[in-house]
């Protein structure tokens, strides 16, 4: 027992400490990071199917114009996409305005309103991939058209 050095002791704690905080602030901004990163890519990701969705509308009316036998209604199908395409965009900016605003708020009001918006998120979430698979249904409907 006359061995045992507290001071070296509590030196090698305080380190340790030091050493789990930075490693707990490393992952705190790696979570930021990762949060940001998937609204970053969710937005790309809208960003070129409303591009590509302009591409079909006048994709849809030249096919109407150069060939016989296709309706310039068919221009309503991308027109719809695009429909969705910024419905998401409005919910998008929703969330964004929310976290804004999450201050303005009391504590109970704010938790009522997190689990609100964790369930309008997970929406959002299936309207983008819904928005992809139908923008996919798009791309071989023109083609269809243009092929046949």
């Amino acid at each position: 027992m006359d061995d045992f050095d507290f001071e070296k002791q509590k030196l090698e704690l305080e380190e340790t400490f030091k050493s789990v905080d930075k490693t707990i602030a490393s992952l705190e901004k790696k979570a930021y990071d990762g949060t940001r990163d998937i609204l970053k890519y969710f937005d790309r990701i809208h960003d070129k199917l409303f591009t590509f969705n302009n591409i079909m509308i006048v994709g849809f009316f030249t096919i109407s114009k150069i060939k016989e036998g296709v309706p310039i209604e068919f221009i309503l199908v991308p027109i719809l996409n695009l429909v969705l395409i910024v419905y998401i965009e409005y919910r998008m900016m929703e969330k964004s305005r929310f976290e804004a605003n999450i201050l303005d708020n009391d504590l109970h009001t704010i938790q009522e309103k997190i689990k609100k918006q964790g369930k309008a998120i997970d929406k959002s979430t299936f309207y983008s991939l819904l928005s992809i698979f139908t923008t996919f249904v798009v791309t071989c409907f023109f083609l269809y058209n243009l092929f046949k």
